[in-house]
């Protein structure tokens, strides 16, 4: 959780010290977690949807290596959680009661039998991060002017400097020093570390 607060710049310590100190005040709907089965999340959040249930299940953009393909796709931020925005338990038992029977619901977080709100700001500050491309992506960590190594292809193991991103697909320009001259590749970023 601490390398998601810190992926989302939000403040040190908001969610766990937010939590622990107890539920959030004021009146009307709040977020909360529910924990669902694995990879069960759209799922889980169609049925809620049909019972008239406010969800948010936010996703990050991530790669995968197939062979010599390479994917980006879509995953669930938090696997196997989402948010769910009622009221306390007091003020809706009735609706606590279907959530908590909705097929691939595991448990809603809480303190023991009691549910506990997850601080609107949290909730907020994903929101706001999902605004612009409906999805989190993280920022590369690589500058324009630092020095990187191409872990494999067939400039494997020879240092560069990182020029620019080239596409949404994570092709980059490097400038390799070939014949006594800067030349620029396009390579994925992927293959790239720090040197």
């Amino acid at each position: 959780m601490a390398t998601l607060v810190k992926a989302l710049e939000l403040p040190a310590g908001t969610v766990e010290s937010e939590v622990q100190a107890g539920p959030v005040s004021g009146p009307g709907p709040r977020w909360f977690v529910v924990q669902v089965k694995p990879r069960r999340e759209a799922q889980v959040l169609r049925r809620l949807a049909l019972g008239a249930v406010s969800t948010f299940l936010p996703f990050i953009e991530v790669a995968r290596r197939r062979g010599p393909a390479r994917r980006r796709g879509l995953e669930p931020l938090f696997p196997g959680y989402l948010f769910v925005r009622m009221f306390p338990v007091g003020e809706a038992p009735a609706a606590w009661s279907r959530l908590r029977w909705t097929p691939g619901i595991v448990r809603i977080l809480g303190i023991g039998e009691t549910p506990v709100p997850v601080p609107e700001e949290f909730i907020e500050a994903i929101q706001e991060r999902t605004k612009e491309l409906g999805f989190v992506r993280l920022p590369s960590p690589l500058m324009s002017g630092m020095r990187v190594r191409l872990r494999s292809g067939p400039f494997q193991d020879l240092e560069a400097v990182f020029d620019r991103p080239l596409s949404r697909a994570g092709r980059v320009r490097v400038l390799l020093k070939l014949l006594g001259q800067p030349r620029p590749v396009e390579v994925d970023e992927d293959c790239l570390e720090p040197a």
